[in-house]
């Protein structure tokens, strides 16, 4: 199961270059960043209380240049980051090697990893997935007995499609012109119906907002855009 289609993988490629540039294409994932490692790490500290993050083996699926695997792994995690772009991928090795990490970064069909994980982690994928019920349920596969699926994504609404389409991507361009499709928006419901469909748990669904009055991304309020959502494998 391809992580995103092959137009969606040659539009990553063309933009790889700026994975770590913090006013280019992927600026707005960067500062949603803290508040989605923020969830992460409340989830994990809660279902693994004993370790937090720490030695935990974590898979980041869709990670393009690494901006959620370095995180994870200053926090102790043993990440492996798989991409579909190969140029990201090779940003990302890059990069960790700068900052002395020990990321494993593999260009691979998430059907060929072997290995099962304590937490997956797949943040901004599941609206470039072209067979969602597939996916997830290659995603189920590769995760533990009790381990925990993070998951984020857009909201399927007029205000997502009036703000994530019109505004962000045609007027002030703070996402490049067709990095997403309105109609592959999943709503809160649909997400949980899929995953609940292949075995997993919905244990936390929070909205993930921009705040004006604090001039930055926070937990919480409506899901009506952008929302975090959290799994539990059973058994």
């Amino acid at each position: 199961m391809n992580m995103s289609n092959a137009s969606q993988t040659s539009h990553f490629n063309r933009l790889s270059s700026q994975w770590w540039n913090e006013d280019g294409a992927f600026g707005v994932l960067h500062a949603m960043n803290p508040a989605r490692i923020k969830f992460i790490k409340d989830l994990v500290v809660e279902h693994f209380p004993l370790q937090g993050l720490q030695n935990l083996n974590v898979l980041d699926v869709g990670c393009g240049g690494g901006i959620v695997c370095e995180p994870l792994a200053r926090l102790g995690a043993h990440v492996v980051g798989v991409d579909a772009s190969d140029t990201a991928i090779t940003v990302a090795k890059d990069h960790a090697k700068i900052q002395n990490l020990a990321i494993d970064y593999r260009c691979v069909d998430l059907q060929d990893i072997a290995e099962t994980f304590d937490l997956i982690t797949c943040l901004e994928v599941v609206e470039h997935v072209d067979d969602l019920a597939k996916f997830a349920n290659d995603l189920e596969k590769r995760l533990a007995p009790k381990g925990i699926l993070v998951l984020s994504t857009i909201n399927r609404t007029w205000f997502s499609y009036m703000v994530g389409i019109v505004g962000a991507e045609y007027l002030t361009r703070k996402v490049p012109v067709g990095t997403h499709d309105w109609h592959k928006f999943v709503e809160p419901a649909q997400l949980v119906a899929i995953m609940e469909g292949q075995g997993l748990k919905a244990i936390c669904l929070k909205g993930l907002n921009y705040s004006l009055r604090q001039g930055d991304w926070c937990l919480g309020g409506r899901l009506n855009m952008n929302y975090l959502a959290g799994f539990m494998k059973r058994g």
